[in-house]
């Protein structure tokens, strides 16, 4: 029995435990190798590559590793930097990867929050009003083509949280604002710092737990391998911001217009569509991302294992019928959870401590504590600890002075 191809994977933790009981080789590739996910016991290799902002050597580094093996591996990526480099390596990489990618065009018009706005409105996707900062003359001209509220975000992620004056609540991923003088305030903030170019785009009512997203893996034919539908719970901050809790859900509506979708962009490999759902139960569509993400471990939990599928079907391996998925387990990032509670969902009578312990109760799986891998948990921790040894030393250091 000839040996089963290596899946690479440049992404988190969720995608090596996605692959953990399977007889598959996992290669944890990255540049930081302090990184807590090479302490993860599932890898069978890890290996070091270049920065994404050194593409030669990165580019020598993973043939070199792809050379290694017998059979070419499978190349697994989970953030928009990597999608964008292996997209705009493709030729250099197709010899030595199997590699689950959409057409190079498609994937710089869903990376670019400008792009996608423009590629949504030709196809005619569900999509809010946006006007993007390059495009028009300063706040006055998208005041006069837009109706408040609105929300503001990058055209790219990469130098969103360096101006960290504008996050003192949290890593929020977009900005609301409300009135007029909020935009304006915040676009001057915005122009001036690290982040030039961004999207302004009309606000759907409503909190994060009105987000839901459509996940899928599509084969290069254009056939539907495996599915799931996820709900936002609770995010840090509570507007905005990163993921906390999560749980899968079944909406018909919004698993046919997701894979409507689908068909429409002829969009393949592994993606995600993220909607809000207005009050009267509309379904609006805010972005795609061609890649891997942190919700595939808690669907791979509950049924559906997308990046195993993927894997499947660039090795010629899968025959199974898309599989199903139940809604029992959710998936928790618990400093993050307390973090959120405390500040936010308490502070302003959303939750109270009983409700909140209370949700906590059931099947959960966590972002990155798990009792047969503890390593990287325990690892991120350390490093945390330390962070914050050094923050009060250097504090009480300047006090002194």
């Amino acid at each position: 029995m000839s040996p089963l191809p290596a899946a690479v994977i440049l992404g988190d933790l969720y995608l090596v435990r996605c692959f953990h009981g399977t007889e598959i080789p996992l290669v944890i590739a990255g540049s930081d190798p302090t990184d807590p996910i090479f302490r993860s016991r599932y890898a069978r290799r890890t290996a070091i590559i270049a920065p994404w902002e050194h593409p030669e050597n990165a580019l020598a580094d993973l043939e070199r590793l792809a050379a290694s093996f017998d059979e070419r591996p499978v190349l697994l990526y989970d953030n928009d930097e990597q999608l964008k480099f292996v997209s705009r390596h493709r030729e250099q990489l197709a010899p030595f990867y199997r590699l689950p990618l959409p057409a190079a065009d498609l994937v710089e018009a869903l990376v670019d929050k400008r792009e996608f706005g423009r590629f949504a409105r030709v196809r005619g996707l569900p999509v809010p009003r946006q006007i993007a900062s390059r495009d028009v003359d300063g706040p006055e001209a998208a005041l006069a083509k837009l109706r408040l509220p609105c929300v503001i975000k990058p055209d790219l992620r990469r130098g969103w949280w360096a101006q960290p004056e504008l996050f003192v609540d949290g890593p929020r991923k977009a900005f609301l604002v409300k009135t007029p003088v909020e935009l304006r305030t915040r676009w001057t903030e915005l122009a001036r710092g690290s982040v030039a170019n961004f999207v302004v785009q009309e606000y759907i009512p409503g909190g994060e737990d009105r987000i839901y997203s459509f996940h899928a893996y599509v084969d290069a034919t254009g056939v539907v391998k495996g599915w799931f539908l996820g709900k936002k719970i609770r995010t840090f901050p509570r507007s905005a911001g990163i993921s906390t809790f999560l749980e899968l859900v079944h909406e018909p509506g919004l698993a046919e217009l997701g894979l409507d979708i689908v068909e429409r962009t002829g969009i393949v490999g592994p993606m995600k569509m993220d909607f809000k759902r207005d009050p009267a139960g509309r379904f609006h569509l805010l972005e795609i991302n061609a890649r891997f993400n942190l919700w595939h471990h808690l669907g791979a939990a509950s049924g559906v294992n997308l990046p195993l599928v993927a894997y499947q079907d660039l090795t010629g391996s899968f025959t199974d019928d898309p599989p199903c998925y139940t809604t029992e387990i959710r998936w928790l990032s618990l400093v993050n959870d307390v973090r959120t509670f405390l500040r936010s969902y308490r502070p302003s009578g959303a939750l109270r401590w009983r409700d909140w312990i209370g949700s906590l109760r059931g099947r959960v799986i966590y972002e990155q504590f798990q009792w047969d891998d503890p390593m990287p948990f325990l690892t991120d921790q350390y490093r945390y600890a330390r962070a914050v040894v050094r923050r009060l030393a250097s504090g009480a250091k300047a006090a002194a002075a």
